[in-house]
């Protein structure tokens, strides 16, 4: 199912735009501060319900406006339409058959990968931004992940308010329930590791881009799960308890679990240079979304955002490449048109701010 359309009324510097979406690539470009970003936000709300700029929705409404609304369509004669007043839950239905839909059952549904600018150096990336990619890329690849994490979210959650409140007897049962879930997240993320790494290794993705980067071979992911593992996590728990009363939260556990970049074994960090490095979130997104779609079948869309900073036309070229040989249904932005201008399965749009309203032509 590819998305064909995309309507927003009143989101962000927007009153309304309305944007046919190429089943290749669609790139959209134009002056920073423009409003380009916005578009990929309105198509990643339309299909998520949320913003990767803002946990605000409410910054989503055009000044003066009531609401706003997202309309995406696909190629299947179906659509989602989303509907957010202030202060009030979004409303999401699916115009087919008129029908409903939860936030979870509306990104199960339709799955999105993105890259955004901040994510392009996972080299560099905050604990919390490697975490939400784990999470993500489970929430499709193994079922039973999004329980494992509520109860751990519960039992993060509980076990802080005992500690809030001084309430000492309660934390033993928290801390059991921790110690009984560890050795499950850690075995499905690491699972998640090893095929990132199966991928880097011997996938098609690496084959295509190592030529131009023949150090993509020594690329390897390192799952790191929250705390030292070379000691029983109910030891670690016993250990950080006066830390964490004085805290009062939980300093170490799976709830912190992340993953480092190596290279030869080395620090990516320390040995690439920030276009190389902007190569490899490139890579971790597209082989998250082949997994995705090896999994479940679909094919998520591609969103990038700012896709031609730090990019060398090399590496641009290749990337192009690989998404119009794959057919990877794909929405970009860029400040500049230049290196696009030559390729036929682009289609290109121009966005540009006039007072406090942009524009798309």
């Amino acid at each position: 199912m590819l998305v064909s359309e995309l309507k927003i009324e009143n989101f962000r510097c927007y009153d309304f735009a309305e944007i046919p979406i190429n089943s290749g690539i669609t790139l959209i470009y134009g002056k920073n501060g423009s409003g380009k970003s916005s578009i990929i936000e309105g198509i990643y709300f339309a299909l998520s319900g949320k913003s990767f700029r803002t946990t605000d929705l409410n910054t989503l409404i055009r000044r003066q406006a009531e609401l706003t609304q997202t309309f995406i369509t696909f190629d299947s004669s179906n659509g989602v339409k989303i509907t957010k007043k202030s202060n009030q839950k979004c409303k999401i239905l699916e115009t087919k058959d008129k029908k409903t839909l939860t936030y979870a059952q509306l990104v199960s549904k339709y799955p999105t990968c993105l890259v955004e600018n901040k994510e392009f150096f996972f080299t560099t990336s905050t604990p919390e931004e490697k975490r939400a990619y784990l999470n993500k890329t489970l929430f499709y690849v193994e079922q039973k992940s999004n329980i494992i994490f509520k109860e751990l979210k519960q039992a993060i959650y509980q076990r802080a308010a005992c500690l809030k409140n001084n309430d000492y007897k309660q934390i033993a049962f928290w801390d059991q329930k921790l110690i009984e879930l560890e050795p499950t997240i850690t075995e499905l993320n690491q699972k998640l590791v090893n095929a990132l790494n199966d991928m880097l290794q011997s996938g098609e993705i690496i084959e295509h881009f190592s030529d131009k980067n023949p150090w993509l071979t020594d690329l390897s992911i390192q799952y790191a799960p929250g705390y030292d593992n070379s000691v029983n996590f109910s030891d670690i728990l016993q250990k950080n308890m006066e830390k964490d009363r004085i805290l009062k939260r939980t300093t170490a556990g799976p709830h912190k679990r992340s993953f480092n970049i190596h290279l030869n074994s080395l620090s990516a960090q320390d040995l690439l240079s920030r276009g190389q490095q902007k190569i490899v979130s490139i890579i971790l997104h597209l082989i998250q979304r082949d997994l995705i779609h090896l999994e479940t079948g679909t094919n998520p869309i591609l969103l990038m955002d700012d896709i031609s900073s730090e990019l060398d036309k090399d590496n641009a070229n290749l990337m192009l490449k690989y998404l119009i040989s794959k057919r990877v249904q794909t929405v970009m932005t860029s400040i500049e048109k230049k290196r696009f201008s030559g390729e036929k399965d682009v289609f290109m749009f121009h966005v540009e701010q006039k007072g406090d309203k942009s524009y798309v032509k």
